[in-house]
């Protein structure tokens, strides 16, 4: 589903604490649908912090706005959340869960802190150290099948090595390719169905980004997302933890490249990125700051790979879910 522009705007200037409701003063009755309700327009995360029940009334289809994030309400036993990776800033997500009596909203947020380029041997060092890991509590139970929107992939790429370094990225999150001596993981297998003309099911608007309505694809394309993220991802899973998609939207600003250069400045290795994300459809969370050798980190560190081999903390993770063989 595609969140008109007017909404998109209306969305990103609420602020957390305020409900927007649209329409003129009716009856009574019709006053007290709408609270019943919580209105005609988005829907304030804070509204639905301890769970609303609408007796009477679905909120499926209903935006939810944290003010920065938004999504639409899934159908009854579903959830649906979005996150990503970014420069500088912080990381914000936003989880819906609606269980079939009631919405409930979380809304997260984590400070992010560079690194300096003088801390590459002390990460490379670390990744092996730092067993930090968080789950989402969904993972697939069998293949993960994708494609790949090339429409608004920046001319500077290759379509070739893009479509390359993407597969790439999704195996080494799913084989839990790392460099401390860990076997391969047993997480089912993924098939890369080719191109498609679908677009991500993926938001983004001048200061907010958004979760369109849920659906089965899985799509993996590019977008201008806002805030300095370079990549961000909407997944939606069932009540039994069981994944049912996972969108990826890529930034097309010239900070991500295929191939970091030998005097490299404020420049992100683009299938390291993409490796995070694909953390995030395979039912991993964000570490929190202090993790820096993590490819889960949300603060993704400049003019180095190290994002494409997982840490022991990013490896244990996966091996949770999913074992090792």
């Amino acid at each position: 589903m595609t969140i008109p522009r007017r909404t998109i705007a209306l969305v990103a200037s609420l602020t957390i604490g305020g409900l927007l409701v649209s329409g003129t003063p009716g009856s009574a009755s019709a006053r007290t649908a709408d609270e019943r309700c919580l209105g005609h327009g988005p829907i304030a995360a804070s509204a639905l912090g301890l769970g609303a029940t609408a007796p009477g009334c679905s909120l499926v289809g209903r935006v939810v706005t944290d003010g920065h994030v938004f999504v639409v309400v899934p159908p009854p036993g579903m959830s649906v959340a979005g996150e990503g990776v970014g420069r500088h800033g912080e990381s914000r997500s936003l989880q819906v869960t609606n269980t079939g009596t009631t919405v409930r909203a979380v809304s997260g947020t984590a400070a992010r802190h560079g690194a300096a380029a003088g801390d590459r041997v002390a990460r490379a060092a670390g990744a092996c150290r730092d067993r930090t890991f968080h789950l989402e509590g969904h993972k697939w139970r069998s293949s993960l099948r994708f494609r790949i929107n090339l429409s608004k992939m920046p001319s500077r790429y290759s379509r070739k090595t893009v479509i390359k370094q993407i597969r790439v990225a999704n195996g080494n999150m799913r084989t839990g390719r790392n460099t401390c001596g860990k076997p391969r993981l047993k997480t089912p297998a993924s098939h890369y169905l080719g191109r498609t003309s679908a677009a991500p099911n993926i938001n983004p608007g001048s200061t907010g980004v958004g979760c369109g309505k849920a659906n089965s694809k899985n799509v993996v394309g590019f977008g201008n997302l806002p805030g300095g993220l370079l990549g961000w991802t909407c997944y939606w899973w069932f009540s039994s933890g069981r994944m049912g998609a996972a969108d990826i939207m890529i930034d097309t600003s010239r900070a991500l490249v295929t191939r970091l250069p030998a005097s490299c400045s404020n420049k992100w290795d683009f299938e390291g990125i993409v490796t995070h994300e694909w953390g995030h459809a395979y039912g991993m969370g964000h570490t929190g700051s202090g993790h820096p050798s993590l490819t889960m980190q949300h603060t993704a560190q400049p003019c180095s790979p190290y994002a494409r081999t997982l840490g022991i903390g990013d490896w244990l993770g996966m091996r949770k879910m999913y074992g090792a063989r």
